[in-house]
């Protein structure tokens, strides 16, 4: 069989947005929000299309350039349309374009003879962004169907319906962004419906971002990491996750919100109790953060031998990715916080206590607290072997991506789940509060930098030395393909 080369495109449209979009409008938000700065007439619509441009352009570009190379071979077929991936980035990039633009100016055009063509260009992003997703989900779906093995391949059975939802959430939210544009456009504003934007952005984390993180954690962490190959029902555990979900989100859709406001509180309440104890279960189980376990059959690699140096103390490498691991650990932590947080704040709704902790510090922990720490992680050490590279170019720019990365998290998290009576009891922490709130935008947009640097000297074999032994050239675990062989045991 033949598979398609990874197509690194998606990864650098990816980063390209984020750098040029995603976190640059981020940083300046920060920056405005954090100090009180009077906001502009385009503010509202500029936080919009920030997050829009995050979550499909940032996390969901490198989500569809990882996927297709890696689901075919997961599902041992490939796929079955391989030049749609062009038509699919062909459409994504010029839509995501069209929403930057029209996102940041529309606002400042309200009443100019030109307003209208610039908000038919922002539902031409729509429409494009739509075509794109669909065809990525066609593909996707074609490959699991096309493949003979499907149902004989234990690695593929147990996440398809982390992949299964994914793919439904990515067409639920494509249809949502298109709805509310055209709504838009038709009434003349320059902002979408407020209400039916975060439902929106809550379908994509919950029913996309989560499940793939989880499927792609399962099956390739144990090899990278070392862990113990899943022995736990990780099949059920998704379905547990999707009724978690289901109970949290459906009920704050705009149709319903107003129906019977108490039980839509107490249902959703119950719903991220449930959503809580799945991931924290789930974390447990992938034993990523405990290490627990003995390290399995699949970690025979680690053992020396005459023509093999020792890999790092309980590491399946050399040092030629840098300190990955960090990255990795930082997500899961930031998992679990966020875990923990939605159990906290759903316990109390059930008990009829009222704890100030908004959606916003929430959502954060699970995107640039995890989501973003899991991409930074995972690239260094994945894509070297998807762009058929030994090693990381350098793995003093993976060191810095932790530390800005992690202490953007921080600084954008921390001053929200202060307590008031906090900032009374030492006025000078509002100061400082607001200042880390205001740079976790920059730290951010330079951890990403970091990120795209090191990756495209990955690629232009622009190398500094790793300290510590190199493993032999033939025989070293630097291939992230080496899944293939895991996933049939």
């Amino acid at each position: 069989m033949q598979y398609a080369e990874f197509h690194s495109g998606f990864i650098w449209t990816s980063l390209t947005t984020a750098i040029v979009a995603g976190f640059a409008f981020g940083a300046y938000l920060a920056v405005i929000i954090g100090y009180g700065f009077p906001v502009g007439q385009g503010f509202y619509s500029l936080i919009q299309t920030h997050g829009h441009l995050q979550l499909v352009g940032w996390v969901g570009l490198f989500i569809m350039g990882v996927s297709l190379h890696f689901i075919p071979r997961l599902a041992s077929f490939p796929l079955p349309h391989p030049e749609r991936s062009n038509w699919i980035l062909w459409l994504m990039a010029p839509g995501l374009f069209f929403r930057a633009v029209g996102g940041t100016l529309l606002a400042s055009l309200a009443g100019s003879p030109i307003f209208a063509p610039f908000s038919w260009l922002v539902v031409a992003s729509g429409v494009l962004e739509g075509g794109a997703i669909v065809l990525y989900v066609s593909l996707l779906i074609g490959t699991i169907r096309g493949s003979d093995k499907a149902r004989r391949l234990p690695g593929l059975s147990a996440v398809k319906p982390y992949f299964g939802v994914m793919a439904v959430g990515w067409l639920l939210y494509a249809c949502l962004n298109l709805f509310l544009l055209l709504h838009m456009a038709l009434d003349s504003a320059t902002t979408v419906d407020t209400a039916w934007n975060e439902f929106a952005i809550a379908i994509f984390i919950g029913l996309v971002l989560l499940p793939v993180a989880f499927a792609l954690s399962v099956r390739l962490f144990p090899l990278y990491l070392a862990l113990a190959a899943p022995d736990w029902p990780v099949y059920g555990t998704a379905y547990a996750y999707l009724l978690s979900v289901f109970l949290q989100v459906v009920p704050t859709a705009p149709p319903l919100a107003g129906f019977a406001p108490e039980v839509t509180r107490l249902v959703v309440a119950l719903g991220m109790l449930l959503r809580g104890g799945v991931i924290l279960w789930f974390v447990w189980q992938l034993d990523l953060l405990t290490r627990r376990r003995p390290i399995g059959r699949h970690a025979r690699f680690l053992e020396s031998g005459p023509d093999r140096p020792p890999t790092r103390p309980g590491l399946p490498d050399y040092g030629e990715f840098g300190r990955f691991e960090r990255l990795i650990y930082a997500a899961y932590t930031w998992l679990v916080l966020a875990a923990f947080v939605e159990l906290l704040c759903g316990a109390a709704v059930l008990l009829g206590y009222s704890i100030s902790i908004g959606t916003d510090a929430i959502r954060h922990m699970y995107l640039l607290g995890f989501i973003t720490h899991l991409i930074f992680g995972a690239s260094v050490r994945m894509l070297p072997g998807f762009l058929r590279k030994k090693r990381v170019a350098s793995t003093t720019l993976v060191d810095t991506t932790f530390w800005l990365g992690s202490t953007a998290a921080v600084c954008r998290v921390v001053p929200l789940l202060l307590p008031s009576w906090l900032f009374d009891e030492l006025p000078a922490g509002v100061v400082l509060t607001q200042t880390a709130f205001a740079i976790s935008g920059l730290l951010g947009w330079g951890a990403v930098l970091c990120l795209a640097t090191n990756l495209r000297q990955t690629q232009s074999n622009c190398y500094q030395e790793v300290t510590g032994q190199r493993p032999p050239a033939a025989r070293g675990p630097g291939n992230a393909l080496r899944a293939e062989s895991y996933r049939e045991r």
